[in-house]
């Protein structure tokens, strides 16, 4: 089976683009729409459901107000230790670097409070983008010493300056530091680590078993669940302690308790200009402490943003950057255009479905591949089919022999011409008939080749003849007719003289033979009782008017002149 030119240009067309979006993917326009598209699925979405597990007790500008400028004294942190201790708190971390001494006596106070606790966990922060704990902000030994777990508290913005990903560990060089949100979600559920591979971390314990997975080799894509005051069960740190003072006097709190049995409880300092400030897909300004939350929320649900093999990316790549190469042919482009309109949506929906269970496809690189593909194809498409279509019409009136117009179009022109000049007086015309002169002596004595080699030359001396905006046409045989446009009778004589000279200095050359011809023409003038029949019949009468005078000259029965 033969395959079509055009459908060959078309899949070259498609590979190339799909390959040019391929090597660009994770650069500039195309990286950031990548991650814009993620958020935009997001927002689309809307909220999920949080982990009921996780609560926030927030320094709050109250909080401040109340107690004094920030750093507090380190004994109102060991008081809350204790009372979250007392409630039921499963596990307490502190969103807040204790990696300068305070008094004695406070840090002691903290100390022992963490110590008789025994479920405390701090945070560090390596410097910048190093991984060194050499380099790291550490807490003080004398805490930290007593705590039940340490943890990094890095993240990293991506390059559009919004937080997507936590790393969940890095790779020291004395082996696996964890991020906070890891240690605190595997001690949390009684996990530890498996197997770690490129693509997923897998998480095992007595009564379950998990698999993360990773992006990057060892970032979690976080499921944003929420807005921060939409998302867990926020609590003032004096109102914990008011209701902790309540619940030792067994009289009821102010605010409920119950949350915090067996939870895991983050304070942090939510105060203005107490808290890192991060810009996550659901809105610009969101705690540090808040990212932490959620990504724990997610390892404790299960709830983890998904992704397919970056092979699958790229097959998609190809394959919709190849459907508009296979469905387009340009012949009916309003209905291409209805079809792709339909593909291109139920892409986009099954995208969003597959987001709804937790499986992110890009759809950004795809989408540009599609669209570029169809744009290009469509456009090459359309130019064949146009000069393909030109070409047909071309044929359907142009006479094969001259490479003048054919009769039957030169008379759909002139119809329009007779209809416009009746409304516009300065939209009149001239016709003008002509005849080679003994043409048949031509071809009997010199044969039909050089016969019709006398009408190609012929027929080409009329077109330099005459204006780009005159129309020059094959009667029949012999015979040539020109429409004359925005021309008089004298006009049309003068033109006609013109084209007489012309025919008659001119040599039709045949190898070694030269020949010279001469014509006889008729010209009419149009007016308003004319049609297309009759001012051509008078240019008709005006040519046998010239060849009974002697032929190679211009007659018109119009005037009793001729040239």
């Amino acid at each position: 089976m033969k395959i079509k030119k055009p459908f060959l240009l078309n899949i070259t067309i498609a590979i190339i683009v799909a390959s040019s979006v391929l090597i660009f993917a994770e650069k500039g326009f195309l990286k950031r729409l990548e991650l814009t598209s993620l958020d935009f699925l997001f927002r689309l979405r809307g909220p999920s459901l949080c982990n009921p597990h996780i609560v926030i007790v927030e320094i709050s500008d109250s909080d401040i107000a109340a107690i004094g400028r920030w750093p507090w004294r380190r004994r109102w942190h060991a008081l809350m230790v204790k009372a979250l201790g007392d409630l039921g708190v499963k596990s307490i971390y502190f969103d807040v670097l204790f990696s300068e001494k305070s008094s004695e006596e406070d840090d002691g106070l903290f100390s022992e409070a963490i110590k008789e606790a025994g479920n405390v966990y701090l945070p560090f922060a390596f410097s910048g983008r190093s991984t060194d704990s050499k380099n790291a902000l550490l807490p003080l030994e004398k805490l930290s010493s007593y705590t039940k777990g340490t943890g990094s508290i890095n993240i990293y913005p991506d390059i559009d300056g919004v937080l997507r990903r936590v790393p969940l560990f890095f790779m020291g060089e004395e082996g696996l530091d964890l991020h906070i949100t890891l240690k605190l979600a595997m001690d949390y559920l009684g996990l530890k680590i498996k197997k770690l591979r490129l693509d997923y971390l897998s998480l095992s314990g007595p009564k379950q078993k998990m698999k993360i997975p990773l992006l990057e080799k060892n970032k979690m894509l976080v499921n944003w669940t929420g807005k921060w005051e939409e998302t867990f069960k926020h609590y003032s740190f004096l109102d914990v302690l008011g209701a902790y003072q309540d619940f030792l006097k067994n009289q009821t709190a102010k605010i409920d308790l119950k949350p915090f049995k067996n939870s895991i409880c983050i304070v942090a300092a939510t105060a203005m200009g107490l808290y890192d400030i991060e810009s996550i897909p659901l809105e610009p300004v969101y705690p540090s402490a808040g990212i932490i939350a959620t990504a724990i929320s997610n390892i404790l649900d299960e709830g983890f943003m998904g992704t397919f093999p970056i092979w699958f990316n790229w097959l998609l790549i190809y394959i919709l950057a190849l459907a508009p190469a296979l469905l387009i042919s340009g012949d009916k482009p309003l209905r291409e255009i209805l079809l792709m309109i339909p593909a291109g949506a139920i892409f986009l929906i099954t995208v969003f479905l597959f987001f709804k269970r937790g499986i992110w496809i890009d759809f950004s690189a795809p989408l540009v591949s599609f669209s570029g593909s169809y744009l290009i194809v469509a456009t090459c498409n359309f130019v064949r089919v146009s000069v393909e279509k030109k070409g047909f019409f071309r044929l359907a009136v142009t006479d094969e022999l001259t490479a003048l117009y054919n009769i039957r179009y030169f008379k759909t022109i002139l119809r329009a011409e007779c209809l416009m000049a009746r409304v516009e007086a300065n939209k009149s015309f001239c016709i003008v008939m002509s005849d080679v002169d003994h043409f048949k002596h031509f071809n009997d004595t010199y044969g039909h080749q050089v016969g019709d080699l006398v009408l190609k030359e012929v027929a080409a001396v009329l077109k330099a003849s005459v204006r780009s905006s005159d129309i020059v046409a094959r009667y029949g045989g012999e015979e040539m007719i020109v429409l004359l446009r925005g021309t008089s009778l004298e006009g049309g004589l003068v033109a006609g003289k013109k084209i007489r000279e012309n025919v008659e200095k001119h040599l039709v050359k045949d190898e070694d033979n030269n020949y010279k011809v001469t014509i006889s023409l008729g010209v009419s003038s149009f007016n308003s009782q004319d049609n297309e029949e009759t001012v051509i019949k008078r240019a008709d009468q005006g040519l046998y008017k010239s060849k009974e005078l002697g032929r190679n000259r211009v007659a018109t029965i119009e005037k009793p002149s001729f040239l």
